[in-house]
């Protein structure tokens, strides 16, 4: 069994996107012959098959981003698996969010979800809010309105 691995291009490349696999899993390769297509910042190129056999396991998507060094398949003979790449690609993946300081996808998720909760509300409606002990956010799901003006706020206190 052959790993297919993103290759450190040069110093200052550091990741690279999977733009398209030539392959499907259960297709046949052969040595040398082009499995997908990579792109950094710079070029695009191809990536050659390092082995002969049968893809296995894609475990990158198209349009995704990875660093060098994570495993994007696997070749090897039909029926052979390999249990230990996606643990792998986990603790490559989160060495190298620590080092470039990017979000793992479910705090990303978490922020846009916090982002997308904020309310939209003026400076002086938020201080009504705050003085009256209202959840603004609560506000804007009663009334079905945003929370923009005072006067939303002033005619939800009056119900």
């Amino acid at each position: 069994m052959t790993r297919i691995l993103v290759p450190q291009l040069d110093a200052n490349t550091i990741d690279v996107t999977v733009t398209a696999w030539r392959k499907r899993p259960g297709d046949a390769v052969r040595e040398g012959e082009s499995l997908a297509e990579l792109t950094t910042d710079k070029a695009v190129f191809d990536l050659e098959a390092p082995a002969s056999g049968t893809l296995l396991a894609v475990l990158a998507a198209p349009k995704s981003v990875v660093p060098s060094g994570y495993i994007l398949g696997v070749i090897g003979a039909a029926g052979e698996s390999d249990a230990a790449a996606e643990a792998e690609n986990a603790a490559i993946l989160a060495a190298y969010r620590a080092a470039t300081g990017t979000a793992a996808p479910a705090a990303a998720a978490a922020a846009a979800a916090k982002s997308a909760a904020r309310v939209r509300a003026t400076p002086k409606a938020r201080r009504l809010a705050q003085q009256r002990g209202l959840d603004l956010a609560r506000v804007q799901a009663e009334t079905g309105a945003e929370v923009i003006d005072e006067t939303v706020l002033a005619a939800y206190l009056e119900r």
